[in-house]
């Protein structure tokens, strides 16, 4: 009996002492929750990266939430902060900055570092589109333009060059042309000259605004008091994107899924951040270009960065050694060299490995090239919802085959409401 009683207290003082263990390691455990809007194969090199967090840091744990794509997350992080249940960190697309700052709902960089000695890595784009106001509130995440994939094969067929993309608006109008046809002869397109986001919901805009800085003109007037996409300029561009898919007919309104990389579009304005995932999607001999200019040679940047919300002390500090490992030199390399994104920091950009990747991608050389003439959108409270207004304009115009003035100038005046009220 006295054995039993005895054997029965050993073992009750080491399960005791392990659960105590237990507990006092998930005591020095620190939860966060991480938002993002990333998808496909971006999205899984994205979680492998927290992964290998949570696995470097076992007193940190990072918790991830898919929210959707950008319009999606947008909402729920303004929901999330309305209702004074944000995330702890998520990541913000290039422009949303300036409207979580206006929430008051962000903790800005110089709470945790020298803002100024912390970004002198950092290229100046990347640098400028988290900066609000002559301060910066969250890291660079991701960096990418916009390029234009297309299939070679599909160039040699009807006798295009395949080494001499279009350059230009006229140019990407006649080999659009060439490249629309008709395979089985039964009266209707088959295969479609070129293509890029036309539907409002879905990011239209990321392409439009391009095409509009490539025509001259403006979202905003030179003081950012009012909207200025109903000029002549903004109408002749919402034109040419009408002329494309209704009297040319080279630009589908209802687009094969991956009709690109099945060889159903030959010409696709696409960002960089997608060049490494075609490329293992498609069996043709892929061409990546500047895109096509027109009055002015102009790129649109994108990308993201991650911010960090108010909380608690602790989870701050958390948080920002996540969002700290997350942006270091090794993975910004490994982001860039996985994905197509261009590297945030010019010491990777010089690096021997990111040189050598060059080299044996020469296709991100186009990328680098084109980011002498890149430019970012408006770093305003109410370019999120002014986008939003000119993207489903863009959409109506487009869709209904219809004059886009009425529906610009009617664009304006909704715009003109959220600038008077928020900017």
């Amino acid at each position: 009996m006295f054995r039993k009683s005895k054997l029965f207290l050993v073992v009750f003082t080491i399960v005791t002492g392990c659960l105590l263990a237990v507990a006092s390691a998930q005591a020095n455990i620190t939860t966060i929750k991480y938002w993002h809007y990333l998808s496909g194969d971006n999205a899984k090199i994205h979680e492998q990266m927290v992964q290998e967090f949570n696995a470097q840091h076992p007193h940190v744990q990072v918790e991830v939430l898919y929210t959707g794509n950008q319009f999606v997350a947008r909402d729920k992080l303004l929901a999330s902060v309305a209702g004074s249940v944000p995330p702890d960190v998520a990541l913000v697309d290039q422009f949303w900055p300036p409207l979580m700052v206006s929430t008051g709902a962000l903790v800005p960089l110089r709470e945790f570092v020298d803002p100024e000695v912390y970004l002198q890595d950092y290229s100046q784009v990347s640098k400028d589109t988290v900066t609000v106001r002559g301060e910066a509130w969250t890291v660079p995440f991701s960096l990418s333009n916009q390029i234009l994939l297309y299939n070679k094969d599909k160039f040699r067929e009807v006798g295009l060059d395949p080494e001499k993309p279009p350059t230009t608006w006229d140019e990407l109008v006649e080999y659009a042309k060439a490249l629309t046809r008709d395979i089985d002869g039964d009266g209707r397109i088959d295969e479609w000259g070129v293509n890029f986001t036309t539907r409002a919901n879905l990011g239209s805009m990321y392409a439009f605004v391009t095409f509009l800085w490539q025509a001259g003109g403006e979202l905003y007037s030179e003081d950012y008091s009012k909207a200025a996409f109903n000029d002549s300029t903004a109408r002749d561009t919402v034109q040419f994107w009408i002329d494309l898919a209704h009297k040319h007919q080279v630009l589908s309104l209802s687009p094969p899924p991956d009709g690109f990389e099945i060889g159903r579009i030959a010409m696709q304005y696409s960002s960089t951040s997608s060049i490494a995932a075609t490329k293992n999607k498609v069996d043709f001999d892929l061409g990546v270009a500047a895109l096509p200019g027109h009055k002015n040679t102009v790129t649109g940047v994108g990308g993201s960065s991650l911010a960090i919300f108010k909380t608690t002390t602790e989870k701050e500090q958390a948080a920002w050694e996540f969002v700290n490992w997350m942006s270091s030199a090794e993975n910004n390399l490994k982001w860039s060299m996985e994905t197509g994104y261009i590297p945030l920091r010019l010491s990777v950009r010089e690096s021997d490995a990111y040189q050598q990747y060059l080299a044996e991608e020469p296709h991100m050389q186009v990328v680098l090239e084109q980011f002498d003439y890149a430019r970012a959108r408006p770093n305003t409270v109410s370019y999120a919802d002014l986008s939003r207004i000119l993207g489903v304009a863009v959409e109506e115009a487009l869709y209904g085959n219809s004059n886009p003035e009425p529906i610009l100038n009617q664009a304006v005046k909704e715009a003109n409401t959220y600038i008077q009220a928020l900017d």
